[in-house]
């Protein structure tokens, strides 16, 4: 009796390593991969203005305080500005001598340059014109860059990789049907969600002429692109 429950038990664990032998080699015989991508775009949320105040005098001290009563007024002004998610800081403070050479080729001190270049970051997307001509009023002489962004787009990823595998998925089981053949499984996924900034305008030395117009200084913020792909394989019998 026991030699029987022996044998069946030994049976029973050779047809069950059989099954699952049978199970590998199924799935292993083969498998579709499909690829679906999408790009969405959405508006900007944030922006980042980068700002330089620069002085120069032959006098260090001179250059260093008429530097320092512009970016005061500034900070001051672009304060007034902020909401509660913005910041303001400063971003570099250079001080450094300007040489020139006479025309027996000796080299003197001509004047000393002081920067003091100011970062904003801002969600309030539709005051950027504002900003910039506020801080050029103040005496602001560089706009040096502008870039906009998105942030919390999470969300619209999510969603887009959702639809993108459901498309996926779909696609390999007609191609699953015209030969003839299921799907029985996943073998692999891989999910890219990437956001592309919009170009970055570009602001040179900006003259206090910019103000004599009377409207804003013109500023689109564009779109910015999500870029989403599904890469997937599956297993078919």
């Amino acid at each position: 009796m026991s030699k029987k429950i022996t044998l069946m038990v030994l049976f029973l664990c050779v047809f069950i390593g059989l099954s699952t032998m049978a199970d590998t080699v199924e799935k292993d015989k083969g498998y579709i991969s499909v690829n679906s991508s999408a790009t969405k775009e959405i508006l900007p949320n944030q922006a980042e203005i980068t700002i330089s105040i620069e002085t120069s005098d032959k006098s260090m001290q001179k250059a260093a305080e008429d530097n320092k009563l512009i970016a005061n007024n500034v900070y001051k002004s672009l304060k007034l500005l902020l909401g509660s998610d913005d910041y303001i800081k400063t971003n570099a403070y250079t001080v450094k001598p300007v040489y020139v050479y006479t025309k027996d080729n000796k080299r003197v001190l001509d004047r000393y340059v002081v920067s003091n270049t100011v970062v904003v970051k801002t969600k309030k997307i539709d005051l950027v014109s504002k900003f910039i001509d506020i801080a050029i009023s103040q005496g602001a002489n560089n706009v040096n860059s502008l870039q906009f962004s998105a942030v919390d787009y999470d969300e619209v990823c999510n969603s887009t990789l959702a639809d993108l595998t459901k498309k996926a998925y779909t696609q390999a089981g007609f191609v699953a049907k015209s030969i003839n053949s299921q799907i029985i499984g996943l073998k692999s996924i891989n999910a890219v969600c990437n956001l592309n900034n919009a170009p970055q305008p570009y602001f040179g030395m900006m003259a206090k002429t910019a103000l004599d117009s009377a409207s804003a200084t013109p500023i689109e913020g564009g779109k910015i692109t999500i870029y989403a792909n599904i890469d997937a394989s599956f297993y078919v019998k």
